[in-house]
């Protein structure tokens, strides 16, 4: 009997091992999964993660290649590339249930602030965030309506996220593709999902896609790019109206400064072809 029970033991033993390998072998895979697809379900653009490289012993790694597509109707191919992130997963404390990750930090992402004849892409961006937030908080109400498929993601607590580094950059077609660029301000979150006992993805992607959108909004209002053709046109001919009103209090005898004032007011012109 004792070799039965214990031949039983040394079976479940090696099961969980098993189990346990698995698990940590195809972490990098629950990860990229989990961004891909509640990602692109909070913003309704296409959400890439190209790899994770994770050490399943430390918990210690990267991410690389994450880009947040734009909205439709929009040309250029991205709103945000978060370009380098490092990270930190308390392996002991994660399962296929919950995933702990102590520390993310994103240098350098480059966002796109593209304004069409409709709007501009981040105001998109942020209304699809709001939506879901919204549609979540309806459904939270009601435990029969959970995701169509039935399949629940793992819930995700992150301890401390942090965006450094950050460049935001204007395009529009009125601006002849000239960038303007302006400096995100620097992003820090903490203690997310910690209170409820794990956060859904699509709740985490949500408040982190908030945040980065209202930051390059800022950054956006501080430039006084208009959120749409016919607001930054109306920017553009103030700047235009000044440089005008310039040349005519120039005297006549300053005929090179004249003609300098004057080009410049054409090349603003221009912008308007």
């Amino acid at each position: 009997m004792g070799k039965v029970i214990g031949g039983a033991i040394a079976l479940v033993a090696i099961i969980l091992a098993v189990i346990v390998g698995v698990f940590y072998f195809n972490l990098d895979k629950i990860i990229i999964a989990a961004v891909e697809k509640y990602g692109s379900e909070v913003t309704k653009s296409d959400v890439k993660l190209a790899e994770v490289d994770l050490d399943p012993t430390s918990g210690s790694g990267g991410l690389r290649g994450l880009t947040v597509g734009n909205p439709s109707g929009f040309k250029e191919p991205s709103a945000f590339d978060l370009g380098g992130i490092s990270l930190k997963v308390n392996v002991a404390g994660s399962s296929e249930e919950l995933i702990h990750i102590e520390e993310i930090i994103v240098s350098s992402p480059q966002i796109t602030y593209e304004v069409n004849e409709n709007g501009n892409n981040l105001d998109v961006l942020k209304k699809n965030i709001d939506d879901f937030i919204k549609a979540q908080g309806g459904e939270s109400k009601d435990s029969s309506s959970s995701s169509s498929d039935g399949e629940e993601g793992p819930k995700l607590i992150i301890d401390r996220l942090s965006i450094t580094g950050g460049k935001v950059t204007v395009s529009a077609p009125i601006t002849m593709n000239q960038k303007i660029e302006g400096n995100l301000p620097d992003i820090n979150l903490k203690d997310i999902g910690k209170d409820s006992g794990g956060a859904d993805p699509a709740e985490v992607a949500a408040q982190i896609a908030d945040s980065i959108t209202e930051g390059a909004l800022g950054v956006v209002s501080g430039l006084g790019i208009g959120k749409t053709l016919d607001s930054l046109k109306e920017g553009l001919s103030g700047v235009t109206g000044a440089v005008e009103g310039v040349t005519k209090n120039l005297p006549t005898s300053g005929g090179g400064a004249t003609k300098a004032v004057e080009d410049a007011a054409g090349g603003i012109k221009k912008l308007f072809d």
